[in-house]
């Protein structure tokens, strides 16, 4: 996995569930106003409206990764290791 990314777990609670499983995303954290995200490709233009809309972000840093390690985050996100790991 890439263990260089840094989950802040203030990030946990920014986006329903839902939505991250659909979109295929993750919060990492929030840097001024910029919400910090992995994915395993780009967002659409119609992601990127919902996100403002659910969020009020306007600007993000997306970081992409492969299917399988986005998988294994969403799998660590669900049951809070990624943010005990990230301490």
């Amino acid at each position: 996995m890439a263990s260089s990314l840094s989950f802040n777990p203030n990030a946990k609670d920014i986006l329903p569930m839902e939505v991250l499983e659909r979109l295929r995303i993750i919060p990492l954290a929030v840097k001024k106003d910029k919400l910090c995200l992995i994915a395993h490709r780009p967002l659409t233009e119609q992601a990127l409206v919902e996100l403002k809309g659910l969020t009020g972000f306007e600007d993000y840093e997306l970081q992409l990764v492969g299917d399988d390690v986005l998988r294994a985050y969403i799998g660590r996100y669900v049951d809070g290791t990624i943010f005990s790991a990230a301490a």
